[in-house]
């Protein structure tokens, strides 16, 4: 029996060198520092209880016993500690630390145990047959061991049964059943021994073979069953060092695993023993911020929570919550936001440079076209005509440059609207024809007209923006030819469930385009081969703003060009047909007095008609007075707002005018004075006023006003205005239809 025993305790040597290795080999987490430390302890006690069946004397027998009893005074503790993390289940550090000092205490009154009787009260040195033993006594600590001991024992057997009850994986139960096993073991032998139920538990530490099952059992979950597997580990090590918390819980909707992420953003999970207590918190709180779709918001960090369902053999077995630390990318969010308002602001300061740019530069602008144009219809010399007329022209430039900028603006603001109407194509080709061909008279250019006179007499699309975009190509092809010709072809495709594509093609034979500037050709404010246009008027804009417009009607800007030759410029636009008859041969219609001088006469009398015009500017207050003078109208004046409230509120008028831009009271602020003070008769209010940018025209539709006359003022068209808007009785002599 004695060599029997001391066979066990080598093999029992053999194991637990076997284990320390394994587990310093895969060392990766307190699991394997508990592991490590019951094996350590484990492998001290046996070495030293060899050294005790070996001692034939006291002196060597109580030596060993004290260096024996540096291993098994933590033996249960470490073995419940490393049995605690297997479970992943809670236990307070207090009560750790409790435990730890209480084991230094008896190990220090076990060295000194000659000389106090606080764990023997009673001992004598005997050998009995082979074996050398202690016959003692129990003093107060060593029932407190004993007791520490049971209670691992049975807190042990607690925490492993409840983990494999709960275990759902095939490989990990069988780990629990080995460590429920080994556990077992070592209480059972602990009985054995602590209340001799065996003879032979009389004679020496019967836990020597609970050590030594336990061991050999520990072998097998960590070899076959991979408890220690450094894949599983480092899996737990890479869920830990995620940047995402990470929650499972089972089926009853208790937690049953957690990260590190995820015990800093709910603290309550540092605490073991609160987790059943505040778990149906915790789940309660990720729900609601998945279903309100809000991210949680804790510690300066932004975390965004996804739930999904853990299906194993076709059933649920639980929810992996998934919280995804967003806190950069809300944070970059909210930088995105702060620039996106600091471009609005940009956008919209740019918005209000444009109005100021459209008013102050239109004031000017309407006084001297205003002026020109009552020189015009007033003068009978030949020469102040011809430099009125030029005055004219010049004037005529600089708004259509501004025109430009102000229609960049709308197309980059994406506020420009087409507006289909119906137009007849062959009216709009003789419009272009007779817009463009003065311009190319005075160069000594050829026009040449090419129009399909199979295109629908009636079409519907936006009328204006087209002739714009043709418009814009045609000025471009006279700007740029020196000598030769322009050509404008038009032309359309098949009809096709009541819409074809009306074609545009302007051709020219001017310097053309070198290959390397195509990809400028588009920039806004930027014009091409410098030294050879530079003498030649333009913004830069009027290509960039055909692209935005075809664009905003589902078309593009087709280019082909060879540099010193010329350029054909083309492009096509869907257009419903309204009417699918010929259009006809094409037939350039001419004024009857082109090339001289038109003499002006008024469209109407009327003389019971009055009107009030208000105006800051009393140089706009002169020009309307005089375009309208000979329509025998009674006309009224004020320069600010209250004034003109004043003077409405006094006398009947048929309408309004009111400008916008108006210190002291603008024009809008106006009008809602009027307004209010309105009695019987209801005037037509009309804005008057220079700014042209987008949006404008909702602007004074939206404030009330009936409709509005841009600056600067065109005698004919304020004219036919003011017809439909005066009552019918009060217009005499009108010379045109409405």
């Amino acid at each position: 029996m004695y060599q029997f025993v001391l066979s066990i305790l080598y093999l029992s040597l053999v194991g637990l060198f076997v284990i320390c290795w394994f587990t310093l080999r895969k060392w990766s987490s307190k699991l394997h520092a508990y592991l490590f430390f019951s094996c350590v302890v484990n492998l001290e006690y046996n070495a030293a209880y060899v050294l005790q069946l070996t001692a034939r004397d006291q002196n060597a027998y109580m030596s060993a016993f004290k260096i024996g009893y540096l291993g098994r005074v933590w033996i249960g503790m470490s073995l419940f500690l490393f049995t605690v993390e297997l479970c992943n289940a809670y236990f307070p550090k207090i009560l750790k630390t409790v435990m730890g000092l209480t084991h230094a205490i008896i190990y220090v009154c076990i060295l000194e145990i000659e000389y106090n009787d606080l764990y023997y009260n009673y001992m004598e040195f005997v050998v009995d047959g082979d074996f050398p033993r202690l016959i003692h006594t129990g003093g107060p600590l060593y029932y407190v061991q004993t007791a520490l001991n049971l209670f691992y024992a049975v807190a042990g057997l607690y925490y492993i049964t409840r983990a494999f009850i709960r275990e759902k994986a095939p490989v990990a139960k069988k780990r629990y059943m080995i460590m429920m096993i080994a556990i077992f073991t070592v209480a059972t032998s602990y009985v054995l021994y602590f209340f001799k139920l065996i003879d032979l538990a009389k004679k020496f530490d019967v836990m020597i073979f609970g050590f030594a099952i336990s061991n050999a059992l520990m072998l097998v979950a960590i070899i076959k069953y991979k408890m220690l597997d450094a894949r599983a580990a480092a899996r737990n090590y890479v869920v830990d060092e995620l940047s995402e918390g990470i929650i499972v819980v089972d089926a009853g909707e208790r937690i049953s695993y957690y990260n590190k992420p995820a015990q800093r953003l709910f603290p309550v999970l540092a605490n073991k023993g609160l987790i059943a207590e505040h778990s149906e918190d915790v789940v309660k709180a990720i729900r609601e911020a998945i279903d309100k779709g809000t991210p949680i918001r804790m510690n300066d960090r932004i975390y965004t929570p996804k739930a999904n369902h853990l299906i194993e053999d076709g059933v649920s077995v639980g929810t992996l919550y998934a919280l995804g630390d967003d806190t950069e990318q809300y944070r970059y969010m909210n930088e995105l936001r702060k620039q996106r308002q600091i471009a609005d602001n940009a956008n919209e300061a740019k918005s209000h440079f444009l109005a100021n740019m459209s008013h102050e530069i239109r004031t000017p602008i309407n006084a001297i076209l205003g002026m020109d144009e009552m020189i015009l219809r007033t003068s009978r010399e030949k020469e102040v005509v011809e430099f009125a007329e030029d005055i004219q022209a010049s004037g005529r430039t600089l708004l259509t440059l501004i025109n430009d900028i102000l229609d960049f603006s709308k197309v980059e603001e994406g506020k420009l609207e087409i507006i289909p109407v119906s137009y007849e194509p062959g009216v709009m080709v003789n419009d272009l024809v007779n817009m463009i061909r003065e311009r190319a008279k005075e160069k000594g250019l050829a026009v040449k007209i090419e129009f399909n006179r199979n295109i629908p007499r009636l079409l519907k699309g936006d009328e204006i923006r087209i002739k714009q975009c043709a418009l814009n190509l045609l000025t471009n092809a006279v700007k740029y030819t020196k000598e030769g010709s322009i050509s404008l072809k038009v032309d359309c495709s098949a009809p096709e469930d009541g819409y074809i594509y009306l074609k545009f093609v302007i051709a020219d034979t001017g310097i053309g385009i070198k290959p390397e500037d195509m990809e400028n050709l588009f920039s806004p404010f930027m014009r091409i081969d410098e030294e050879k246009i530079r003498n030649i008027e333009g913004s830069g804009l009027g290509i960039s703003i055909t692209k935005g417009l075809l664009e905003l009607m589902g078309s593009r800007l087709e280019v082909e060009s060879t540099y010193g030759e010329g350029s054909v410029f083309s492009f096509s636009v869907r257009q419903e047909v309204l009417n699918g008859e010929a259009s006809g041969d094409y037939d350039v219609r001419m004024d009857p007095g082109e090339g001289k001088k038109r003499e002006y006469k008024e469209l109407f009398h009327a003389p019971d008609a009055r009107i009030l015009v208000v105006d800051d500017i009393r140089m706009n207050i002169l020009v309307f007075t005089k375009l309208l003078r000979n329509s025998q109208m009674q006309i009224d004046t004020a320069s600010s707002g209250p004034e003109a409230i004043k003077m409405a509120a006094g006398r009947p008028y048929d309408i309004i005018f009111i400008d916008h831009l108006m210190p002291e009271m603008d024009g809008i602020e106006t009008l809602k004075h009027m307004k209010e003070a309105e009695g019987g008769d209801r005037p037509v209010y009309i804005a008057l006023t220079a700014n042209a940018i987008s949006g404008a025209r909702e602007m004074y539709l939206d404030a009330g006003f009936a409709d509005y006359v841009s600056k600067p003022v065109e005698g004919e068209k304020l004219e036919k205005l003011i017809m439909s808007y005066l009552p019918p009785e009060k217009l005499l002599d009108t010379h045109i239809s409405l």
